[in-house]
Order: C-alpha cells, then sequence, then structure tokens
C-alpha cells in the first residue's frame, strides 16, 4: 500500500505547473492589459474535492473550445467565517486552497478579498463591479446550488438570466454523486468526524492532509523509543475521529510514513503539554520543532483507548508503528526538491 510518488505530490500538492494567483487589486492577468477575455468557475473550492475537480475540469474545456483563458474565481476570507455566527470547519488553510486551484488545470486563479459589503453585492454588483475590471466573463461554471449575494438571492436561474442578456452563458452543473450522495464539503467534514477515511479519500479524489507548525510536548515519546512531533493545527481545520492512524508526514521535500495520533491520549489527558495531533516519523532522525509539517492520513488504524500502564501503552503503539512500515514502508521518499 504504498503510494507513488506522483500520488505522494497529489496529496501533499507538490507540482511543477501551477497557475498564477491575482488579488482583485494587484492589476490584470499576466500577457493582458485590460480584462481577460475568460470562462470562469466561482466557488469557496474548500477541500478542492472532486465534485470540484468536475467544476473546473468543465471550466477549463469550455474556455480551450472558445480560445480564451479558464478563470477559478474563490474568496478570501471564506464567506462562511464572515457572515456566519457559528462558521463551520474547513477542510483547507486558504494558502492550501489557493495551492490546490493553482495546480487544478486552469489558467489562473483570481482571489476575491470578502468582507461585508462584498457579501451585501447582488450578482450584478459582484459582476459588473468586482470581476468586470479584470475579467471579460464569456460564460460562468458553477454548481446547480450555487447562490450569490445577501441572503442567496442570486440563484443559477437569476444570474443566467442576467448573462442572455450580455451573451454570456451560464452553467448550473450537477453535483458530482458516490454512492447516491452528493458530495460536498459539508458531507466530507461529516465523514472525517466519523474517522471514515477511505470515504474522504475517496471524494477529494486523494487523501485528506492537515498543516502545523510542530511544537513543544510532552517530552514522553523519546524516552517510551517512539518520538512524536507534536503538531500544532489551526483550530478552525477540521480535524478527522479521534484514534490513531496511517499516513505520511511531508517535510523538506521528502515524505515520511507516519504513525499519527488524533486527540489527546486519554492517559495523558491533564497534561497542559499534550497536543491534539501527534506524529511519529519512521526513520527520521532531527529537531522537528519549529518545522512547518503536512500530515495526511491513509487509514484509520483503531480508536484512542485508556492503557493500565506505560508498558502497555508501548507495547500497542510500537504494534501501530509495525503497522505503518508494513503499509507504507519505514524510511522516506523524495517527492520534491524544496
Amino acid at each position: 500500500m504504498t503510494y507513488s510518488i506522483a500520488e505522494l505530490r497529489r496529496d501533499f500538492l507538490v507540482g511543477a505547473r501551477a497557475a498564477g494567483v491575482r488579488r482583485i487589486g494587484e492589476g490584470f492577468f499576466d500577457g493582458f492589459d485590460g480584462p481577460a477575455p475568460a470562462s470562469i468557475a466561482i466557488g469557496v473550492f474548500d477541500g478542492l474535492h472532486v465534485g470540484h475537480s468536475e467544476l473546473l475540469a468543465r471550466t477549463v474545456e469550455d474556455a480551450r473550445r472558445r480560445g480564451i483563458i479558464s478563470v477559478a474565481v474563490t474568496f478570501d476570507p471564506d464567506p462562511d467565517q464572515v457572515v456566519s455566527r457559528n462558521p463551520s470547519l474547513k477542510l483547507m488553510s486558504v494558502e492550501d486552497r489557493l495551492r490546490a486551484l493553482s495546480l487544478s488545470g486552469v489558467d489562473a486563479v483570481l482571489v476575491v478579498p470578502f468582507d461585508k459589503s462584498v457579501a451585501a453585492l447582488d450578482h450584478v454588483g459582484f459582476f459588473e463591479g468586482v470581476l468586470a475590471p479584470y475579467l471579460d466573463i464569456r460564460s460562468i461554471h458553477v454548481g446547480s446550488d450555487f447562490r450569490l449575494g445577501a441572503r442567496g438571492a442570486s440563484n443559477v436561474d437569476v444570474i443566467a438570466r442576467w448573462g442572455s442578456q450580455r451573451s454570456i452563458e451560464v452553467f448550473g452543473h450537477d453535483l458530482v454523486s458516490d454512492q447516491g450522495v452528493a458530495v460536498t464539503a459539508t458531507r466530507i467534514r461529516s465523514l472525517l468526524s466519523k474517522g471514515e477515511i477511505d470515504d474522504v479519500s475517496r471524494e477529494l479524489g486523494r487523501t485528506y492532509v492537515v498543516r502545523g507548525v510542530v511544537g513543544s510536548g510532552r517530552g514522553q515519546g523519546t524516552g517510551m523509543g517512539f518520538p512524536t512531533a507534536n503538531v500544532i493545527v489551526d483550530p478552525m481545520i477540521q480535524l478527522p475521529l479521534d484514534g490513531v492512524y496511517a499516513g505520511y508526514a511531508y517535510l523538506d521535500g521528502f515524505a515520511w510514513p507516519a504513525a499519527v495520533n488524533v486527540g489527546i491520549p486519554p492517559m495523558f489527558a491533564q497534561s497542559k503539554r499534550s497536543a491534539r495531533l501527534e506524529a511519529n516519523l519512521l526513520g527520521f532522525s532531527g529537531d522537528l520543532y519549529g518545522k512547518d509539517l503536512k500530515v495526511s492520513f491513509t487509514k484509520r488504524l483503531r480508536p484512542s483507548c485508556h492503557f493500565d500502564s506505560i508498558a502497555q501503552l508501548i507495547e500497542v503503539v510500537n504494534g501501530d508503528i509495525e503497522t505503518v512500515s508494513r503499509l507504507h514502508g519505514d524510511s522516506a521518499i523524495r517527492i520534491a526538491h524544496d
């Protein structure tokens, strides 16, 4: 079950060709001295799951047919964080979301800074006031459930009527289904909360990855024979259900097989230095403190549990590490030249 270099590069967003990313206010796209003729896809694209990938592929295909560029239009921050009193957890940091979009096959990514003034715009204000200075829109691609503007008043039909008066084609694509259920970021968050990693991987089209910075922890792992990296993850990022997982950790161009614990171990629940995410990198030796680390989840091994003794804990954790070694090997794979 060792992952190929191509699969690991996909999962950790390592790619040779990345589209340019522009933010509103930064000027025209490269090669244009005015608004660029474009087919656009609009969305938050949290997680960039298989439904998003299909939407973007349709946009690219349409743009090629028209002889114009394809552009993914997205938002920073996620509108949910501005308009909702209880914003949902996210599947990706903004940095990773933009990176994923830049590797998706589109020619360019346009980022709209989202605030309450943008939230109050209707579709006319958004397309003609925000996007028109940068894009000469020829077609718009969105999901069939797409809504825009205050209280979501502008749906696909409303936008299509506006577009028909301006020779802009509007496509509301059916959502991609998995086993009869629409693939959405909300569904994937639910699957993660249940620890259903296989389903998550299938609906993302890759393994789930989170990033964080390695901080100080309890310092007990080294003495037990399995030093762990305590990864501090943004609290707004969705983690899988507490438990132990097989995966990989990406650092400085290498993917290391990893045994990953999510959740504070019950034996150390009272420790203020316990981390919500710990990773043991098989074959790694060195100082990880302060390093930026990406961690993937390939298989759920077991739930969190309480142990009667440290000796029992060591035995079970060593068993987890052996399982990871059987699945993914025990040494790093170079996937990039950072």
